[in-house]
């Protein structure tokens, strides 16, 4: 195999060492399943809860991800709530509490001995109301406060749901998730149910609702955008992915966005459309620069740069399903799809980055060069490579991103050599390099 020593004309030294990698199956249930979380503790112990139609089953590992075993299952049918089966949303706040909650109707299950058994709690007031089908999102600051929300109420609690506190949200406010802890005190959560990145703020102590920050103004005929997922990095450092829809069929483009001071304000990261189309699902990170955001249908990108750049993973057959969670244990990404299994990111050979400027960055990985573009006009850019003698060899078409997100250029099978590339837009060169080919 040829190795491929790329060196710009810009800037004539490599700036770091990433490493090409691949993820790699651990585990795969026996059973046909749904994702309700996939999560980890600390670097070495991970918990996944899956449904199937009848039941939950819990399963663990204790060495980062690289094997599971089942830990335990639970029968969902029950004479009066046999409906209520299929745990959408879980939460695993440490070794010891875990969370569900239902797509069927308002209810909770808790664990309080790590997964061992299940209390269910019904919360039977809320059936009275026709509106009120299910809890849409929920939250735990501790092992004893925590909130829920439905449609028209916000429920929170200081015992661990042994008891609770209904308020009625204003008319105005059509809240759903996803919501957190302000503080003890403090709660935010999105204010339209869907299609908004406006986070309402209730006060337990003075019974007050008020804005808690000022979402993106949307021009008019555009969809909103949406929040879909959070991550806390830190106390103020907060990662959030989502979408927009186009207007063309149920197509979305994809948003991530960061925060530093825990979600008053929001910086857009990425706001475009990326094959597959339909928005990011989860995003999650391992400290403040490396993280993963994931979209259904095997869409996965990473970022080593706090969301500066990103580089979409290939899309594989077996990830394209209709849900997917991810995940870090230690140094190591946990993705998993639904039907499908579990999936580690792992290390298979060293490559090295180039370096760039502020609008482009090239690097190597594997056989391909990675080419990124920041340029929010969506602009098309056309990539030429070239031999010593000026003769050109390939040229590919390259659309700009709202930032860096890295599109691959295959290489040609090239013989040893100095090879040259420009990327041109107008019939201007805007940016070259040279590569030498050693085999």
């Amino acid at each position: 195999m040829k190795n491929i020593l790329i060196i710009t004309f810009l800037f004539l030294s490599i700036i770091d060492t990433y490493a090409e990698k691949e993820w790699v199956l651990k585990f795969m249930p026996e059973e046909q399943y749904s994702f309700a979380v996939l999560d980890c503790i600390d670097s070495l112990n991970c918990i996944a809860i899956v449904n199937t139609k009848a039941h939950s089953s819990i399963y663990k590992s204790s060495d980062g991800g690289n094997s599971w075993f089942k830990f335990s299952s639970f029968n969902r049918s029950e004479p009066v709530f046999d409906t209520i089966r299929t745990a959408y949303r879980s939460i695993i706040l440490d070794s010891l509490h875990f969370y569900m909650i239902f797509t069927q109707g308002a209810v909770l299950e808790k664990s309080t001995d790590g997964g061992k058994s299940f209390e269910r709690k019904y919360f039977e007031e809320l059936y009275k109301v026709n509106n009120v089908k299910r809890f849409y999102d929920f939250t735990m600051y501790t092992d004893q406060i925590g909130a829920a929300i439905t449609r028209p109420y916000l429920l929170y609690t200081v015992d661990n749901w042994e008891s609770y506190k209904i308020i009625v949200r204003p008319d105005s406010i059509l809240a759903g998730g996803p919501l957190f802890y302000v503080d003890s005190n403090n709660i935010a959560m999105i204010k339209f149910y869907t299609n908004s990145d406006v986070f309402m703020n209730y006060n337990i102590t003075n019974d007050e609702w008020s804005q808690y920050n000022i979402g993106e103004k949307i021009p008019n005929g555009e969809e909103n955008k949406s929040i879909n997922d959070l991550h806390f990095v830190n106390e103020n450092l907060i990662y959030a992915c989502g979408h927009q829809f186009t207007g063309v069929n149920q197509f979305s483009k994809d948003i991530i966005w960061k925060s530093t001071d825990r979600g008053k304000t929001w910086i857009k990261l990425m706001d475009q459309l990326n094959d597959p189309g339909f928005g990011m699902r989860r995003i999650s990170f391992k400290d403040e620069l490396h993280g993963i955001a994931v979209g259904n249908w095997g869409k996965i990108f990473e970022t080593t740069d706090g969301g500066d750049s990103w580089f979409q993973y290939p899309i594989r057959d077996e990830f394209v399903q209709l849900s997917v969670e991810i995940t870090w244990a230690g140094e190591y990404p946990i993705y998993g799809a639904n039907l499908t299994g579990f999936y580690r990111l792992e290390t298979i050979t060293d490559v090295e980055e180039l370096s760039s400027d502020e609008k482009f960055r090239v690097f190597q990985s594997g056989h391909n060069l990675e080419i990124a573009i920041n340029d929010e006009s969506h602009a098309i850019y056309r990539f030429s490579l070239y031999n010593s003698s000026g003769q050109t060899l390939m040229t590919k078409n390259i659309k700009s991103s709202f930032g860096f997100v890295f599109e691959p250029v295959e290489l040609i099978d090239l013989t040893n050599g100095v090879y040259y590339y420009t990327i041109s837009k107008n019939n201007g060169v805007e940016f070259n390099g040279k590569l030498v080919v050693v085999e």
